[in-house]
């Protein structure tokens, strides 16, 4: 049993089991290539939108970052320069 941190749902299982049938099914080799290609696009096409979902996900988290900062470097009693780190 393997472990898949990313776990598809049902919906994505049973695309992948229709697409598996497909090609074990298929007999024609230029049918075959044109879901070769299309699978090829919608990965590329998955690939881009993970990557985006990343890096606004990395821009949103950096942004709660720096209001924390500067909230913690606004308090008044000064305790925040000594919990931001600076002398």
């Amino acid at each position: 049993m393997s472990i898949d941190p990313v776990e598809r749902r049902l919906e994505q299982s049973f695309e992948a089991e229709r697409w598996t049938r497909l090609i074990q099914d298929c007999q024609d080799l230029e049918q075959l290539r044109e879901m070769a290609l299309a699978l090829v696009q919608q990965l590329a096409q998955q690939k881009a939108a993970s990557a985006w979902m990343a890096t606004r996900a990395s821009e949103s988290e950096n942004a709660k970052l720096e209001m924390l900062a500067r909230l913690i470097r606004q308090q008044p009693d000064g305790t925040g320069e000594a919990a931001a780190g600076t002398p």
